[in-house]
């Protein structure tokens, strides 16, 4: 993992910023050692090495098990970044327990709240999975919004288009019990804060 994910994420950061005019803000706010969940907004299929590319550290993302479907895909996947396979309708245990084991060593965790690619700039609601990691896990969160996007590679604009990206990391968020609180009631809130978090990098960003 560590070659193939340290030299795609030099090639990423060279041509990112030569070809996209990539501009990173808040990169700081990520802590720079320990466990940690960044948590993004997702409009295009470039949205994981964009999140990567703006920090220093590793991230493990967790993908939807359909990008798995081929050999070659596996081995850039699961070998070379070292992704976690996720059914989108369902959140099992072995998922969980591998992103907790992830998280115990004191890696990172790239999660995409909306659980899948939205239309245009507009954020979709969070899922109540993200909340149920979360809270599972007990470690910061970083939110994190991408600018530009949603015009490359997405729903809207499938063709790889040479747009400026902008990507912000925001402060991390750290999460309390409320007392009496219903399980599903907490992972809802927790993933709506989250988004709450993203939606006011959109706005800073502008």
């Amino acid at each position: 993992m560590i070659l193939i994910y340290d030299i795609a994420h030099l090639m990423f950061a060279v041509l990112y910023r030569l070809l996209l005019s990539f501009r990173v803000i808040g990169s700081e706010n990520v802590p720079k050692t320990g466990p940690v969940i960044l948590a993004s907004n997702h409009a295009s299929y470039l949205d994981p090495t964009l999140v990567g590319t703006g920090i220093w550290r590793r991230v493990r993302f967790v993908a939807k098990e359909e990008l798995f479907d081929r050999a070659w895909k596996r081995f850039i996947l699961f070998h070379g970044w070292k992704a976690i396979p996720i059914r989108r309708e369902k959140l099992d245990k072995a998922v969980l327990k591998n992103i907790m084991d992830v998280l115990k060593s004191g890696d990172v965790v790239g999660l995409f709240p909306e659980g899948t690619r939205g239309m245009g700039d507009k954020l979709l609601p969070g899922k109540a999975g993200i909340g149920m990691i979360v809270s599972m896990a007990g470690v910061p969160v970083v939110p994190v919004y991408i600018k530009g996007s949603d015009k490359t590679l997405s729903k809207t604009h499938e063709k790889l288009n040479l747009v400026p990206i902008t990507i912000a990391y925001g402060k991390p968020i750290e999460f309390t019990r409320v007392p009496g609180e219903a399980g599903h009631e907490r992972y809802q809130r927790v993933s709506d804060t989250v988004m709450a978090e993203i939606e006011k990098l959109k706005l800073m960003v502008g």
